[in-house]
């Protein structure tokens, strides 16, 4: 399938789901703020002033910075934990039953928990969020590095090539999908918890639009906001992940039938 068909399936899917909004809303009131209204809606959130004088961008801004620290510091984390227990089975053995305890603990409880050891504001944040996600990362690393071909790295030690030329050229082509899972696997998990956090701790932020929102019962105005940054994920996906993600898996063949990205 070429780009323009994909683009052509993208929008007719766009165009059905707009389609469905509409006669959903008009099916559902009381349950689904219909599709005119939102779009108001939105143009008052994207025109005007929202609480404490603060535009949208501001608030969207706030969610962004404490979502991209975050998964900057999850990512060096986790890829190095992950790396440490696929390629160390003392280490695996180890600490492998804590990493999928970390992984059951409950995120509201890690929101919860941060807050009263740090306080109701912003750090809590920038320490639970990278709480919540290291622990994705890791385990996709994990699986990385225990799939890593090790005949690689020794014919490239047997021809000559030193540890940071066998790291860039070896390890790194090989680990590069599951750095861009673990990526998408922590954006996605990470603005989740984020507006959650922005939520019940914070003034400012995407997630204490939607709560101020829900607490007025204004659907129409909360689905405005959810649009805002499911615009932004996409943007962030198809403008910049796939791009760099085809950039740097330009070195694989493409097996017939598949592609390697989208």
């Amino acid at each position: 399938m070429n780009r323009l068909q994909r683009s052509s399936y993208t929008a007719a899917s766009i165009a059905a789901l707009l389609a469905l909004w509409y006669a959903g809303g008009i099916a559902f009131p009381e349950v689904l703020p219909g599709l005119p209204e939102t779009v108001s809606a939105l143009i008052v959130v994207l025109t005007e002033p929202g609480p404490y004088g603060n535009m949208f961008y501001f608030h969207v801004w706030k969610t962004i910075e404490m979502l991209f620290a975050a998964l900057i510091v999850s990512m060096i984390a986790g890829t190095f934990l992950g790396i440490a227990l696929g390629r160390n089975e003392t280490l695996e053995s180890t600490l492998s039953m804590w990493i999928y305890g970390w992984l059951a603990i409950p995120s509201l409880v890690i929101v919860f928990v941060s807050a009263i050891w740090i306080g109701f504001n912003a750090n809590s944040g920038y320490f639970a969020v990278p709480v919540v996600i290291t622990p994705f990362i890791a385990l996709n690393m994990w699986e990385g590095a225990r799939t890593l071909d090790t005949d690689l790295a020794e014919m490239a030690e047997f021809f000559g090539a030193g540890r940071i030329q066998t790291f860039k050229d070896i390890i790194v082509p090989q680990l590069a999908p599951f750095l861009f899972a673990s990526f998408r696997s922590g954006l996605s998990v990470g603005w989740k918890i984020t507006l959650l956090v922005e939520a019940f701790l914070l003034t400012r932020g995407v997630g204490f639009m939607f709560k101020r929102y829900f607490d007025n019962y204004d659907l129409p105005t909360m689905m405005s906001w959810l649009i805002i940054f499911v615009i932004f994920l996409i943007i962030v996906e198809y403008g910049v992940l796939a791009p760099l993600h085809e950039r740097v898996m330009e070195w694989r063949p493409d097996a017939e039938g598949v592609r390697v990205t989208e």
